[in-house]
């Protein structure tokens, strides 16, 4: 695979206008070696907001291509990208990850959550038993049983239901069924994610953004330390794996990338992965951040912070979505000592041995499999590049593979959702 040495001339994209979600005409532009977008809306003005924080690091990262699987059905495009949802015929990638939202009941109202639990703007969810079958089938009909299936919220603990839902979705074939969590209700009853282990669930993507109580005042209105780790000594009794998922956030917790890592290193029994997540703007966000981060910062940030086990270079895109909105790595481990995948392979291995069907937590995971059986565990890294109406890239936008499952069974890219509520949830 070649890789580009120089710094191109500026790319031209589409975006949204901030202000009113209009579509509008995007460059990308290169600045003191960082890269930025900017755009102008011919009723609010121009925008510009910078994107990755090294311009070489950008372009290497965009020289990643890999054949992808097309989608089984579209519908036609009407208003245009992102306002049609479904998938439109404008959208290029099949989807290897979906998520089905049981329920808007939540035990918390995190002020970083990137839902919202405002009724008016659309109708409650609480999908019955026989309604959540049929969106299953819908699935599957456009999908397959090697894509992942996450239950989402809202909390998914809040329904008692919820082994029932989970065997739902192993009866009508789907092999990975994760629960993304806050913690609470599985940290405080253990035989409540026995059930959800009993019944199938495949992980516990469980919120997860430092070891200090003053980042969960901060990002989740509570001290929740200690649910957390319980919450994780349950998994680990349960025999259920876990992702840590970190919401990253400039001068709250940016600077306790490390300390995350070695924290999973440790439990690697039971931790599985991190997928480092730098905020965005949705839902009711309310954190003022010092500045905007994206995946290059974090994998800079991370690098620094990994003591020499990580370098930016060994993150590379995970190819199940445009290059530029997730990467990763996969720390193979052997009699203790870990070392990334990423410099034990080239590019044309990963290529050879990628799966278009691995969605983006297990891309590496599904490679260490083929190429090292030998690997005693190891740790899955992912660091996501979700987009808001300030840094939307519609190119990359039509590459998005993980989706949200409206209750019709139609998908909605998930950056998408997140930025249309009437378009895209009603």
């Amino acid at each position: 695979m070649q890789v580009l040495n120089a710094i191109t001339a500026n790319e031209y994209t589409q975006s949204v206008c901030p202000a009113c979600l209009q579509t509008i005409d995007a460059k990308i532009v290169i600045k003191d070696n960082l890269v930025y977008l900017q755009k102008e809306c011919p009723e609010h003005g121009p925008f510009s907001v910078c994107i990755w924080p090294d311009a070489k690091h950008y372009h290497w990262m965009k020289s990643f291509r890999f054949p992808f699987n097309p989608l089984k059905s579209q519908q036609p495009s009407k208003k245009g990208c992102p306002h049609d949802c479904g998938l439109c015929s404008s959208h290029l990638r099949h989807s290897t990850l979906v998520e089905i939202e049981v329920t808007d009941s939540c035990n918390m109202k995190c002020p970083v959550c990137f839902m919202s639990a405002d009724t008016t703007v659309r109708q409650a969810i609480n999908p019955n038993l026989e309604d959540l079958e049929k969106q299953y089938t819908k699935i599957m009909e456009k999908t397959s049983p090697l894509t992942s299936i996450q239950l989402t919220g809202g909390e998914p603990s809040t329904r008692k239901d919820l082994a029932e839902i989970v065997r739902l979705g192993r009866k009508v074939g789907f092999q990975a069924i994760e629960i993304n969590s806050n913690g609470i209700v599985i940290a405080n009853d253990l035989e409540y994610l026995i059930e959800l282990a009993d019944a199938g669930a495949s992980g516990i993507y469980l919120q997860f953004d430092g070891l200090e109580d003053s980042i969960y005042e901060k990002t989740r209105g509570k001290d929740l330390l200690k649910t957390k780790l319980k919450a994780l000594d349950n998994c680990r009794k349960a025999g259920i794996q876990v992702v840590l998922a970190m919401t990253v956030i400039y001068g709250i917790n940016h600077h306790r990338l490390g300390d995350v890592l070695e924290f999973a290193l440790e439990n690697n029994d039971v931790v599985a992965g991190i997928a480092l997540q730098p905020a965005f703007v949705s839902g009711r966000f309310e954190v003022t951040a010092g500045r905007r981060l994206s995946m290059g910062d974090v994998i800079f940030m991370l690098a620094e912070q990994s003591k020499g086990l990580i370098q930016p270079y060994d993150l590379w895109p995970l190819g199940c979505a445009h290059p530029l909105c997730d990467s990763g790595t996969y720390l193979l481990e052997k009699e203790g000592i870990y070392e990334p995948i990423t410099r034990r392979i080239t590019p044309q291995d990963f290529s050879s041995h990628f799966d278009p069907d691995s969605p983006q937590g297990s891309v590496f995971t599904d490679i260490a499999d083929k190429m090292f059986p030998e690997s005693q565990r190891g740790l899955s890294i992912i660091i996501m590049n979700f987009m808001d109406a300030m840094t939307m890239d519609l190119k990359r936008l039509k590459e998005c593979s993980m989706v949200v499952s409206k209750p019709d069974g139609s998908f909605v890219p998930f950056c998408s959702y997140q930025l249309n509520p009437l378009d895209c949830k009603e």
